[in-house]
């Protein structure tokens, strides 16, 4: 997973994280480390948008 820094001051910083996923009935789910939560104020129960990227990459981000 690769989570951008917080972009307020026009600067991103790329940092990659690996995590097993979950199984909850026929959902999976995907932890967040902490101190990524911490990082971009990330609440659980916030919504957020996904994107594949053409590297397989995946970046998240809070919905709007």
């Amino acid at each position: 997973m690769t989570m951008p820094e917080n972009t307020l001051n026009d600067t991103t910083h790329n940092t990659s994280y690996t995590v097993t996923l979950e199984e909850d009935g026929d959902d999976l789910l995907m932890p967040i480390p902490e101190e990524v939560l911490k990082e971009l104020d990330w609440k659980e129960g916030d919504e957020l948008e996904w994107d594949l990227q053409s590297d397989k990459s995946i970046v998240l981000r809070k919905a709007l």
